[in-house]
C-alpha cells in the first residue's frame, strides 16, 4: 500500500514543510489548518505526541496525523505534525490504523518526506483499554449521534485506535478523531465526533454543544448492550463490532450510521427473551422486515421462537390479548412462506384456543378481520368454534356477527358450515344478509358448500341464492341430492326448486327425478307444480304412470283444471288425446267440470264432442249443461244416423232446453242437401225432445216448412213425415195466424208429393187451410192454394184433395183424419167415395180406423157409415162429380 505524507512545522510560522503530494487548495487548507494545534498552551505546559485522523473534504483520502511539540522553535506552542495521505480506498479496506499509528510514529517529526509502502500485518492483537470506557462507547454507539469530548483520558491514542479499529468501513470513511486538543476541533463548522483534552482545557470547551465525558472516572454500564461493545472495542485482542453485526450490513452501510449496530443488539436481546415474553417475537419480526437483506435467514431461523410466543400468549395472556398479538404476529409474517411453516402450529394452536373460550373467539372475530393476518388465523378459530362442546351456543354466537364476518367465517372450516345449518340457531337470515355482502368468489364457494346442507324448509332462503344462477344440470344434480337426504318431503324446498326448474327450463328432467320418489302429498303437490298444461307435459303423464296409479288421474285433471283455452285447445287438438284422456280421468269426480271445459273450448268433430257431453250432461247442472248441449246439437245433427248415436243425439236434444237455436238447429238438420235418413231422424228426434225443448222447434214454423219445402221430393221417412205434423199441429196453440200461413205454404206442396209421407204432413196442414175457406173472408194468402172457379171453396178444396187421395200412395186414414180435424169429415169422404175407387178408399180407411185417435176417430166412423148408409152413392151424382 502506498501512502504519501506531508510534513508541518514552525517556519515563518507554522506551514508545509515538505510533502509526497501536491493536494487539492481545499483539502490542502485542511491539512494546513489541523496539522497545528488546536487551542493555547500554557506556559510550560507540556503534552504527549497526539493522532488526529479526519477525511479530506475531497473524499479522495484519509489523514492518519501524529502531532509532536516542537521545543527547538523559537517561540512557544510550535509543532511538528506529519501527516500521512491515505487513499481512501485503502483505508475503508483492511488497512490496521494501529499500524499506520506505528509507522507515523517510527517516522518522527523531522525526517523529509517520502513516499511510503506499508504492509499492514494481519492478525497484530492490541492491549486493552483499563478502566475508563463504558460511558464513552454508549455515547458513541447506544444514545443519540453527537460529537464526544473525554476529558482526563489515560490512554486516549489506544483508546482511539481501537475504535478506528472496530468500526466499519463506511462509518471510519467519515469518523474524526483528535487524541488532544484545549478547545473544540472542527471541520466545516462541524465538530469533531471525538476529542481528548487535559482537564483543565475544560473551561475553553464551554460552547461545547456535544457530549462531556470524564475520562478518569470508571462509571457503569447504563445499557444492557454496553458491556457487550465494551467487550468488542475495548477488550478483544482483535477490536470488531462485526462480530456484534447480526444482520450482515455494517460492512457495507453507506450512511456509516449506528442503526444497523443498535438493531443488532436489539435483536440479540429479544431472542433471548423470546421464550419468556411473547411481545419480543413482534419485536424480532419488526426488526427482520426492516433488513431485506437477511430477511429469510433470519425469519427461518425464528420460526420455532415465534410458534413458541405464540403459545405462551395463549397461555398466559387474557383472550382478548391473546388474539390480538396472534393477529399482529401473522401480520408481521405477511405473505410468506415462513407464515406457511408456522401455519399447521398456530392453526393449531387457535383451533385449540378457540374451542376453550368460543365466545372470546367469536367476540374478536370482527377486529381480527379488519386487520392483516386475521384471514390466516380464521381457519383456525373456525375449526376450534366447530369442536366447542356444546355448539348450539356457538351457532348462537356466529348468527350475532355483522356483514360478510360471518360468511368467511363459517368458510374458514368445512366442519362448520354443516353443522351450524344442523341446529335451530336461526343463523339463516344472518348467513342470508352476510352473502349479500359478499364477493362474488366468497358467494360462488358459499353455494358450493352450503348446497349439500340445505335439506329442511328452514333453509328455503339460503337455497333460493344458492340456485340464483344454476345451469340446468345443476338444478337436477341438487333434486338428485334432495330426493337421498329427505326424499323430497320438504315441501318449501321444493317449492324452490320447482320455481328454478321454470327458469332454466329443466322441468321435465326434474320431474323424472321426482317421480321416483315415495308418493306423498307433498311429493304430489311438486309434480302438480312442475308439470305445465302444454302437449308434452299432458303426454308425459299418460306415458309416465301405469294405469292402476291414482296419480295418473288426478295429476291429469289438476294439471288440466290450469290450462287456458288456447291450452286446451293445443292439448286436445291432437287426435285421440281426447279420448285417451277421457279414459283415463272418467273416473274421477272432478273429471265433470274439466271435460266440460275442454267441450266447450276444443274444436272438434261431432263424432267426439257428441259422446263427450252426452257423458257429461247428466252431473252438469244447471244452465252451463243445456248451453254444452246446444254448443255441439248442430254439429251433431249432420252426422250419420245408427240406434245408438241417435240415442245420444235424443239426450242431448232434450238437454239443450231454452238454449236451444231452434231455427238453426232446423235449417241445420233439415237441410235439403242432408241425406234422408238423418234428415228424418231429425225430425223424429225434434218432435220427441223434452217439452221445453219441443216448444222452441214448434215456434219456428217458418224455418220448419221453409226446410220442408226445399226438399224437391218429400223423401223423409213417414216417421219423420208424422213429427213434423205433429209439431205444426201443435204450433196452432202458440201461434195459431203463423200455423194457418204456414200450412197454407205447405198444403200445395203436400198436394204434388204421391208417396205415403205426403199424407202424414196432411193431417195437419189441410185441416186450418179448409177451416180458413170456410170463412167469409179469404185471407190473400190462401188464394194461391186452389184455383177457386166455384163460389163454394170448400168444395173445390174437397175436390182437389180427392183427386190426389186418390193417385198417389197417401195413407187413407189420413186423409181421413185431415178430414175429421178439418170438422167436414162426412163431405170430404163423400167426395172421395163419388169417385172411382172411392170405395175402396173407404174401405182401407175402416180397416186402419183405429190408428185415428179420439175424437176424430169417432167423426171418421160416423162418416163412412152415413156415406154407407147413403143408396144414392150406388150411381154417380152429377152435382158432386
Amino acid at each position: 500500500m502506498i501512502i504519501e505524507q506531508q510534513l508541518h512545522g514552525y517556519r515563518q510560522g507554522h506551514e508545509l514543510l515538505s510533502g509526497t503530494i501536491r493536494l487539492p487548495p481545499r483539502d490542502q487548507d485542511l491539512v494546513d489548518r489541523l496539522s497545528d494545534l488546536a487551542g493555547p498552551l500554557a506556559p510550560g505546559e507540556k503534552f504527549a505526541p497526539y493522532l488526529t485522523c479526519y477525511p479530506l473534504p475531497s473524499g479522495t483520502h484519509y489523514v492518519l496525523a501524529r502531532t509532536w511539540q516542537d521545543r527547538e522553535a523559537p517561540r512557544a506552542g510550535c509543532v511538528r505534525t506529519r501527516s500521512l495521505i491515505i487513499p481512501m480506498v485503502e483505508w475503508m479496506s483492511d488497512v490496521d490504523p494501529w499500524t499506520l499509528s506505528a509507522v507515523v510514529t517510527d517516522v518522527g517529526p523531522t525526517a523529509p518526506c517520502k513516499r511510503l509502502s506499508v504492509e499492514a500485518p494481519k492478525g497484530r492483537p492490541l492491549p486493552p483499554v483499563d478502566g475508563a470506557g463504558i460511558e464513552l462507547l454508549e455515547a458513541l454507539f447506544l444514545e443519540d449521534s453527537s460529537a464526544v469530548a473525554v476529558f482526563g483520558a489515560s490512554s486516549p491514542d489506544l483508546i482511539a485506535l481501537r475504535i478506528l479499529t472496530a468500526i466499519w468501513p463506511s462509518m471510519r470513511r467519515r469518523y474524526t478523531i483528535s487524541t488532544f486538543c484545549n478547545s473544540p476541533r472542527t471541520i466545516a463548522k462541524k465538530s469533531f465526533d471525538l476529542v481528548f483534552a487535559p482537564i483543565d482545557a475544560r473551561p475553553n470547551f464551554s460552547d461545547w454543544k456535544g457530549r462531556r465525558i470524564d475520562g478518569s472516572r470508571s462509571g457503569s454500564a447504563r445499557h444492557p448492550w454496553a458491556s457487550r461493545i465494551v467487550e468488542a472495542v475495548f477488550r478483544a485482542p482483535h477490536p470488531s463490532l462485526s462480530e456484534l453485526d447480526v444482520f450482515g450490513e455494517m460492512a457495507g452501510d453507506e450512511e456509516g450510521s449506528v442503526q444497523s449496530l443498535r438493531l443488532s443488539m436489539l435483536w440479540e436481546e429479544l431472542s433471548r427473551k423470546v421464550d419468556v415474553e411473547p411481545h419480543a417475537a413482534l419485536g424480532l419480526l419488526d426488526i427482520a422486515n426492516t433488513r431485506s437483506s437477511r430477511r429469510a435467514d433470519l425469519v427461518a431461523g425464528l420460526t420455532p421462537a415465534f410458534a413458541r410466543a405464540a403459545q405462551a400468549a395463549v397461555a398466559n395472556f387474557p383472550p382478548a390479548e391473546a388474539w390480538r398479538f396472534l393477529q399482529v404476529l401473522i401480520s408481521k409474517l405477511g405473505n410468506t412462506r415462513w407464515r406457511l411453516s408456522l401455519a399447521r402450529s398456530i392453526r393449531s394452536l387457535t383451533a385449540s384456543f378457540a374451542a376453550q373460550h368460543p365466545r372470546d373467539a367469536v367476540v374478536a372475530i370482527p377486529s381480527l378481520l379488519e386487520e392483516e393476518g386475521g384471514d390466516f388465523l380464521l381457519s383456525g378459530i373456525a375449526q376450534g368454534l366447530s369442536d366447542a362442546v356444546p355448539f348450539e351456543p356457538v351457532a348462537h354466537m356466529l348468527a350475532e356477527l355483522a356483514g360478510r364476518n360471518l360468511l368467511r367465517t363459517v368458510l374458514a372450516a368445512p366442519e362448520l358450515i354443516p353443522m351450524t345449518l344442523g341446529v335451530e340457531s336461526g343463523i339463516e337470515q344472518p348467513l342470508l344478509h352476510s352473502m349479500a355482502d359478499a364477493s362474488a368468489d366468497e358467494r360462488s364457494q358459499a353455494h358450493r358448500r352450503m348446497l349439500p346442507h340445505l335439506v329442511v324448509d328452514k333453509h328455503v332462503d339460503l337455497l333460493s341464492d344458492c340456485l340464483s344462477e344454476p345451469t340446468a344440470q345443476q338444478v337436477v344434480s341438487e333434486v338428485e341430492h334432495l330426493l337421498q337426504a329427505n326424499g323430497l318431503q320438504q315441501p318449501m324446498l321444493n317449492g324452490v326448486i320447482v320455481q328454478v326448474a321454470r327458469r332454466v327450463g329443466a322441468s321435465r328432467d326434474i320431474l323424472d327425478v321426482v317421480v321416483r320418489a315415495k308418493n306423498s302429498d307433498i311429493v304430489y303437490t311438486m309434480l302438480k307444480d312442475l308439470i305445465q298444461p302444454t302437449p308434452t307435459d299432458v303426454d308425459w303423464i299418460l306415458d309416465t304412470f301405469k294405469d292402476a296409479d291414482p296419480r295418473r288421474a288426478t295429476l291429469l285433471i289438476d294439471t288440466l283444471q290450469e290450462a287456458s283455452r288456447d291450452e286446451l285447445q293445443s292439448i286436445f287438438g291432437r287426435a285421440g288425446h281426447l279420448r285417451r284422456v277421457t279414459a283415463v280421468i272418467r273416473s274421477d269426480a272432478r273429471s265433470t267440470e274439466l271435460l266440460a271445459r275442454i267441450a266447450e273450448s276444443v274444436p272438434m268433430p261431432a263424432g267426439d264432442l257428441l259422446p263427450l257431453v252426452i257423458e257429461i250432461l247428466p252431473d252438469l247442472a244447471g244452465r252451463r249443461g243445456s248451453v254444452l248441449a246446444a254448443k255441439c246439437l248442430y254439429e251433431a245433427l249432420v252426422q250419420g244416423s245408427d240406434p245408438s248415436y241417435d240415442k245420444q243425439l235424443a239426450t242431448l236434444i232434450d238437454r239443450t232446453g231454452t238454449e236451444v237455436d231452434a231455427q238453426r238447429a232446423i235449417r241445420v238438420g233439415i237441410a235439403a242437401d242432408l241425406a234422408t235418413p238423418i234428415v228424418s231422424r231429425n225430425l223424429v228426434l225434434f218432435d220427441a225432445a223434452a217439452p221445453v225443448t219441443r216448444k222452441r222447434f214448434i215456434n219456428e214454423l217458418e224455418a220448419l216448412t221453409d226446410m220442408v219445402m226445399a226438399r224437391r221430393t218429400l223423401d223423409i221417412t213417414y216417421q219423420a213425415a208424422e213429427a213434423a205434423s205433429r209439431m205444426l199441429w201443435d204450433s196452432a196453440s202458440v201461434n195459431k195466424r203463423g200455423y194457418v200461413r204456414a200450412s197454407a205454404r205447405l198444403l200445395p206442396y203436400v198436394m204434388e208429393q204421391h208417396g205415403p209421407s205426403a199424407s202424414a204432413l196432411l193431417v195437419a196442414v189441410f185441416p186450418p187451410v179448409y177451416r180458413e175457406l170456410q170463412q167469409e173472408s179469404l185471407p190473400e194468402f190462401l188464394s194461391f192454394v186452389f184455383m177457386f172457379l166455384d163460389w163454394d171453396r170448400c168444395k173445390i178444396a174437397r175436390r182437389g184433395l180427392a183427386q190426389a187421395a186418390l193417385h198417389s200412395r197417401w195413407r187413407p186414414r189420413d186423409v181421413a183424419f185431415a178430414a175429421a180435424r178439418a170438422g167436414d169429415a162426412e163431405r170430404i169422404l163423400r167426395t172421395i167415395a163419388k169417385r172411382d175407387g172411392g170405395m175402396s178408399f173407404l174401405t182401407s180407411v175402416s180397416n186402419d180406423i183405429t190408428s185415428i185417435p179420439e175424437p176424430a176417430k169417432k167423426q171418421v166412423w160416423r162418416a163412412i157409415k152415413q156415406i154407407r148408409s147413403d143408396s144414392s152413392l150406388r150411381g154417380k151424382l152429377p152435382f158432386d162429380v
